[in-house]
């Protein structure tokens, strides 16, 4: 049975959100100043009181839902009340107030919550966590210093950037080591799941509610008007979530008590979101999770009777794009929108992308094992078009290949190795999980990290909060999963299970 939040930590999250919400609302500047230092103590106070599960689930919800200025929310042109209180916690806070202050309030949440794991963790009762994670998680941390000695020793290294660079990548393992801690009961996963899926719908509804009320405007690159998205780039990977959730949960016949409402009400809601916010990546997303899915699962009469719906469908299908593929909208949108990806003479984002690559490859081919290091950026072997964004040759949109480019062989490796992982424990737990539920779990766990893995790829997905905050609790409950299951035998399990072995004897 999980810890309950005692009355103290309850009454100060309470003042907490109240203060937080008055000073965000009001945005008043004497009044942040006044506020500000109260809530953190309140947040501190809380964290220290409550379980560490309370406290991960409340920062997975916040990370969420909120708004980051960062990430340009409804590009520019709309903001919730609670815009500033995201400022705040998701970002410097000397980007809000000014000054030296080079952290946020979630750096601090997280700051207390280590301090509640260190000063609890001799209590820590539950399910353990797969050794090889925890050193993985502990290698992350060795590549990322390792790199950026390497760009000290290539020379000429800009360590604003390095510092910009490891932003982007220290977040995850420090969240996975925080979320294994706390997820120890059997039953996390669900309550993680709903966290997941509350903030997918809440996002969605955001989204329709921007394209009905924000006027369209005039962007001068593409000489058109339009309000390109609603929430975030990001959101693409929170949506595709909670759409594999609905997947998965079908797909694992969970009940009809647990898939029905979801469904039903919830679908709707993350297609309207989607659409809403205007992300081609959410729809590779999706096909990448569900190809994945396809092959991961048992063959069943469902799937028999799918893959000749699929043999039927495919010559229509293909007929289909080869008419509309020179078409300009109407019927054929989404003929569009895949051309768009990977054609790229039809969208000048596509082209710029595909300079970025190019470049991209360039430097990974000049220093293969090793890399260029941390505070170099990518070599521009092909000069790119002019943008407003700094931090271009130093944290491109490609995620990955700018991994190889700065880390090298080594570097990708040791950042990438916590992903497959946990890929593998998920993939564990989904085979050998008798319950239903849990093998839904597994099944979005290992879609989360494909998710990712493609956001990565496709528009700067490796350190935003969302993917952060969605690929640490999906890390974590693969692995109790599989050691719950019979995936993974831990050192305590397999002592617990010797004596019952020599008591039974040896098999006839």
């Amino acid at each position: 049975m999980a810890e309950k939040v005692g009355a103290d930590a309850k009454a100060a999250f309470f003042l907490l959100l109240i203060l937080a919400g008055i000073a965000s609302i009001l945005d008043v500047g004497i009044i942040g100043w006044i506020v500000g230092p109260i809530c953190i103590l309140l947040g501190w106070f809380a964290i220290l009181r409550a379980p560490l599960r309370a406290t991960m689930l409340t920062l997975m919800f916040f990370a969420l839902i909120l708004e980051n200025p960062a990430e340009i929310p409804a590009a520019g042109q709309w903001q919730s009340p609670f815009y500033t209180l995201g400022a705040v916690m998701l970002t410097h806070l000397k980007k809000v107030i000014g000054g030296p202050w080079f952290f946020g309030c979630m750096d601090l949440m997280l700051l207390a919550a280590g301090v509640k794991w260190y000063l609890g963790s001799r209590r820590r009762v539950g399910i353990a966590t797969p050794k090889p994670m925890i050193r993985l998680a502990q290698y992350c941390y060795a590549t990322i210093v390792f790199t950026f000695l390497i760009g000290k020793i290539h020379g000429g290294a800009d360590n604003s950037m390095a510092i910009w660079q490891i932003d982007r990548v220290m977040y995850l393992p420090a969240v996975f080591l925080l979320c294994q801690a706390a997820f120890t009961g059997p039953n996390d996963y669900i309550a993680v799941g709903k966290v997941a899926f509350t903030a997918a719908i809440l996002r969605s509804l955001q989204a329709m509610y921007v394209r009905a009320v924000v006027p369209e405007v005039f962007d001068p690159v593409y000489q058109e008007s339009s309000l390109p998205y609603t929430t975030t780039h990001h959101d693409s990977i929170l949506f595709a979530t909670g759409t594999v959730i609905i997947v998965a949960m079908l797909v694992s016949r969970v009940g009809r008590k647990r898939w029905l409402w979801p469904t039903l009400l919830g679908g709707p809601i993350l297609m309207g979101g989607m659409i809403a916010n205007d992300r081609r990546l959410v729809w590779i997303d999706i096909a990448f999770s569900l190809i994945a899915i396809y092959f991961i699962t048992e063959q069943n009469a469902f799937k028999r009777k799918l893959q000749k719906v699929v043999m039927l469908m495919v010559p229509v299908v293909a007929g289909y794009i080869a008419v509309g593929w020179g078409s300009t909208g109407g019927i054929f949108k989404p003929v569009q929108i895949i051309r768009s990806a990977v054609d790229s003479s039809s969208d000048g984002s596509t082209a710029w992308r595909d300079l970025e690559n190019f470049n991209l490859i360039y430097t990974i081919k000049g220093r293969p094992i090793v890399g260029v290091g941390y505070g170099h950026g990518f070599w521009e072997a092909w000069p790119l078009p002019e943008v407003n964004y700094e931090l271009e040759r130093f944290i491109p949109h490609n995620s990955i290949l700018g991994l190889w480019c700065y880390g090298g062989y080594i570097g990708y490796t040791g950042i990438t190795l916590l992903w497959v992982g946990g890929m593998y424990f998920a993939i564990r737990a989904y085979y050998k999980s008798k319950v239903p539920l849990e093998k839904a779990a597994g099944l979005v766990a290992m879609s989360v990290v494909i998710v990712y893995y493609s956001q990565c790829f496709g528009d700067l997905g490796l350190g935003a909060w969302t993917c952060v905050f969605l690929v640490s609790p999906a890390l974590a409950i693969a692995c109790k999963l599989a050691v719950k299951n019979g995936g993974w035998t831990t050192p305590a399990v397999a002592r617990a299970q010797a004596p019952a072995a020599t008591a039974a004897g040896p098999s006839a």
